[in-house]
């Protein structure tokens, strides 16, 4: 298991004993007016999928620490405490325009008790972001995360004390779409699932879910909670497109896989890069190959 470490990459912040706690100062900008020294602390916990959990004790009630993913990337995804003007909340940052489109806020800041102890939770799967504060949901956003070192960021004119930080990653899931039917099992559990789960995917298909729920309401969530989606699009089968459209709506990114044997491609997704194969023992062999470099962009990505 990983050590985690933190540094503090700006502002004022002590980091000793899995505790992190921001001091407040003020600085002098260009034009002399007296502006808070925000801290921003990385940590070398690279992360994309689980949970991360933490106590806070802010001794104003308008103090800012968040959770910051894709800290090196655009955009970058803010969770935490006093988010957008809300108590709670996730919040999507865009640097090129210095632009915050707020995802999902709640909560009054009014209503938060400063020099108590309050307990966070993030959890990530797929592109299902959940905050929960003393164990209760108070914010859930949909966006993709791009693998990056946790960072915490703090703003505020008091103290704020970060401990008990427990990170929690999780295998990244490839939801696997096809038909199910012996000649796509064989391409299944010969090519698709040895190459996923070589890149270090959990890779699930619908029939492997066992829950009493309805199935369309599974694959839906199992989609939300997917990293990426590979599917086979060669048979005119209504619950593969309609499961890809639902990938392309939510912004997944998305592998398909298409036999030579079909004709052409349907109009609306015909415009969509497919990895066209042969079913052949070569055919297999090449189309593992190509698979392999699409999901090693993918992971790099």
């Amino acid at each position: 298991m990983t050590q985690t470490n933190w540094i503090t990459i700006s502002g004022k912040a002590e980091v000793k004993d899995n505790t992190i706690k921001y001091k407040s100062e003020t600085f002098k900008n260009q034009l002399a007016k007296e502006e808070i020294l925000s801290s921003v602390v990385k940590s070398n916990i690279s992360f994309d999928n689980g949970e991360i959990s933490f106590k806070i004790i802010s001794k104003s009630q308008y103090g800012r620490c968040q959770v910051i993913f894709n800290y090196d990337d655009a955009p970058m995804i803010l969770v935490g405490l006093n988010v957008n003007n809300g108590l709670y909340g996730i919040t999507k940052y865009n640097r090129s325009n210095n632009n915050f489109e707020p995802l999902s806020i709640t909560g009054m800041q009014e209503t938060f008790q400063s020099k108590q102890e309050y307990a966070f939770k993030i959890k990530v799967y797929g592109s299902i972001i959940e905050l929960f504060v003393n164990d209760v949901l108070v914010s859930t956003a949909y966006e993709q995360l791009n693998q990056s070192q946790i960072t915490f960021f703090f703003s505020s004119t008091d103290e704020i004390m970060v401990r008990d930080i427990r990170i929690s990653t999780k295998k990244p899931k490839a939801f696997i779409v096809m038909q199910f039917t012996e000649e796509y099992n064989q391409l299944y559990n010969e090519v698709i699932k040895p190459v996923v789960e070589e890149f270090g995917f959990e890779c699930e298909r619908a029939d492997e879910a066992h829950t009493t729920n309805p199935i369309l309401q599974d694959i839906i969530q199992s989609i939300r909670q997917s990293s990426v989606i590979i599917a086979d699009i060669t048979p005119n089968n209504p619950n593969v497109f309609y499961e890809v459209g639902y990938a392309h709506a939510t912004s997944k990114p998305t592998i398909l896989l298409c036999d030579r044997k079909r004709d052409k491609l349907p109009f609306d997704i015909s415009g969509f890069r497919t990895l066209f194969y042969d079913n052949t023992i070569a055919g297999k062999t090449a189309v593992e190959k190509r698979l392999k470099k699409y999901l090693e962009a993918q992971t790099n990505n």
